[in-house]
């Protein structure tokens, strides 16, 4: 027994057990039976007949029928011996020889074909493992006492040899998941993108778990859609998962996170009882039956009180169960990748917020850059035209005053557009809303802008339905908006051009088209039309005042309005301004 101690394989020390006992004790026929997930015992080695073999080999008995047998048994110490007339009808039938010889009926030393001779090993728990059964005996008598005590110390040494063996298999499977727990956290925290750490753990993980099949999915958000999310996949023939299944595993992950434990799912049943109905568990088992696979593990990804994901692992139907080290493995792993995925969304928040911020230090730097420039030719000219005065009170002081009142205004107009932008920026400045009468504003706007449109021979003209659409929103905004927009529409028509502006209701939203017949807007100068102090590139543009503020600003009343602003135009053929705004 000692060579079969330090047989490195264990279906190596089981051929040798079972032939030991059928050589040395002198039976035809041994076997041993190991307890498997379920309870049933399934024969793994056969002994002596070679006939046998075929016949036993992979029977699998219930652990009630045995049972029932151990419950009728004679004792002889350790073993347990089911005279023919006692076994239970449920026992499965044996195998005998075909040159069995029956012996003298009424010899009661006389062995039945029916009798059985178990000998059960148990590990150091004291839970049964596993039993060698005997059957046929070359005397064609029951064992001597002699004989049972072999037995016994085969069975005994059997179960030594067994849990030697399981031993040194957990030893090596806790030193291999160690590593691969390790391994996969070296690997994960040294990555500072999401979507890398989902990718760089899956050959990892499934050749440290031994596993057939892998999906690892992390979620953006706690609101993310299957397309939202950061998969990868380790299964041949599986090019995406059915949201369906996606759906399933969240649920399952989010549940296993909250308890702080792995589910497996095998034979039909799903472990912690609860993590799945019986619906799911049924689309679970028809979705891996095509794959291969016949036991699955699902470890969540989470970090602090998040289930961030989860790491779903298959093996097929002949691989081993998954072991209890495995499934604490496994949460370990997905601890791990959850801390290093919070971390890499950390960094590239951080990234981000920098670059933002480093934006917004440009901008502030152009803007004040912008505006000195702005400020100072309307001070330069009026600084002038105060020296020529000075130096000269007898020259013409008309035409100087008509100068500085001139960039007065310009400066005037520049700092109240500097003022409505900054309202109008401000995130956190309430928009007090009301409903508000379109074509009242429209018309207001007009009547300003009617002398200046008169000067330069241009024609306004509102079209605009019978009942008034309304706006939902801030009049003293949408004002601005309006007289901004046909600001800009009169001063860039050229002499003898018309402006319109129309006004009608569009499912629920209001919608105002100022059209113009103008010098219209390149397609290059429309992509940064919307943008602070932009002024066009075109020099005909550029020989009309203003301060590169009006369509900014309209671009954010429109914002704060949950509204939109779209531009149509081409050189030399006019500009039309699309709002829609919400109605009231």
């Amino acid at each position: 027994m000692n060579k079969a101690s330090g047989q490195e394989s264990l279906q190596d020390l089981l051929d040798l057990v079972v032939e030991g006992a059928a050589d040395i004790v002198g039976f035809q026929v041994a076997a041993i039976s190991l307890v498997r997930s379920s309870g049933d015992l399934e024969i793994v080695a056969i002994g002596g007949h070679p006939d046998a073999t075929a016949q036993l080999m992979g029977r699998r008995t219930s652990r009630e029928s045995i049972e029932a047998e151990f419950a009728v048994a004679e004792h002889w110490g350790s073993l347990r011996f089911i005279p023919a007339a006692m076994l239970p009808t449920t026992a499965p039938a044996g195998w005998v020889a075909s040159e069995w010889e029956e012996q003298v009926i009424g010899d009661p030393e006389a062995w039945d074909p029916e009798d059985t001779l178990l000998a059960p090993f148990y590990d150091p728990a004291g839970e049964m493992i596993g039993m060698i059964s005997v059957d046929l005996p070359l005397s064609a008598k029951r064992p001597t006492q002699v004989q049972q005590g072999v037995l016994e110390v085969f069975a005994n040494q059997a179960g030594i040899a067994i849990n030697s063996f399981r031993q040194r298999q957990t030893l090596a499977e806790q030193v291999r998941l160690a590593g691969t727990v390790q391994n996969l956290a070296r690997i994960s925290q040294g990555i500072l993108e999401p979507s890398r750490v989902v990718e760089a753990i899956v050959d990892p993980i499934r050749t440290g778990m031994e596993c057939l099949g892998l999906w690892v999915r992390a979620f953006s958000n706690e609101d993310a859609a299957t397309t939202e999310s950061l998969a990868a996949y380790s299964l041949h023939g599986l090019e995406r998962t059915p949201r369906e299944m996606v759906d399933i595993a969240r649920r399952m992950g989010e549940y296993c996170w909250s308890q702080q434990v792995a589910a497996v799912i095998r034979d039909g049943v799903a472990r912690p009882s609860g993590v799945l109905e019986e619906s799911e568990l049924q689309a679970v088992t028809d979705f891996l039956e095509p794959t291969g696979a016949g036991s699955l593990l699902l470890a969540p990804i989470g970090a602090g009180t998040e289930c961030l994901g989860h790491m779903v692992l298959t093996r097929s139907t002949d691989a081993p169960a998954w072991s209890e080290a495995e499934r604490v493995a496994a949460l370990e792993i997905g601890r791990d990748v959850g801390r290093s995925i919070v971390n890499a969304r950390l960094f590239e928040l951080e990234r981000r917020m920098t670059a933002e911020l480093r934006r917004a230090d440009r901008a502030k730097t152009t803007l004040f850059s912008t505006i000195s420039h702005e400020l100072k030719n309307p001070l330069a000219s009026i600084m002038g035209h105060l020296e020529l005065l000075k130096e000269d009170p007898t020259g013409d002081p008309a035409w100087s005053l008509k100068v500085m009142e001139r960039n007065t205004h310009r400066l005037q107009g520049l700092v109240d557009d500097l003022l409505t932008l900054a309202k109008v920026s401000d995130p956190d400045r309430p928009l007090v809303r009301e409903r508000v009468d379109m074509v009242a504003l429209v018309q207001d706007a007009v009547d300003m802008f009617l002398p200046r449109a008169a000067q330069a021979n241009v024609t306004i003209t509102v079209q605009a339905p019978p009942q008034a659409p309304c706006a939902w929103g801030s009049s003293e905004e949408l004002a601005r908006l309006v007289d901004n927009l046909i600001s800009n529409a009169v001063k860039y028509t050229t002499d003898g051009g018309a402006v319109t502006v129309q006004l009608r209701t569009v499912g629920d939203r209001v919608e105002l088209v100022c059209s113009d017949q103008g010098i219209g807007i390149s397609r290059a100068d429309q992509r940064s039309l919307f943008t602070e102090f932009f002024r066009s590139t075109n020099p005909d543009a550029l020989e009309v005042p203003g301060t590169g503020l009006g369509l900014s600003i309209v671009q954010r009343i429109v914002s704060r309005h949950q509204g939109s602003v779209a531009v149509d135009s081409e050189l030399g053929r006019g500009t039309s301004f699309t709002v829609l705004l919400p109605t009231g």
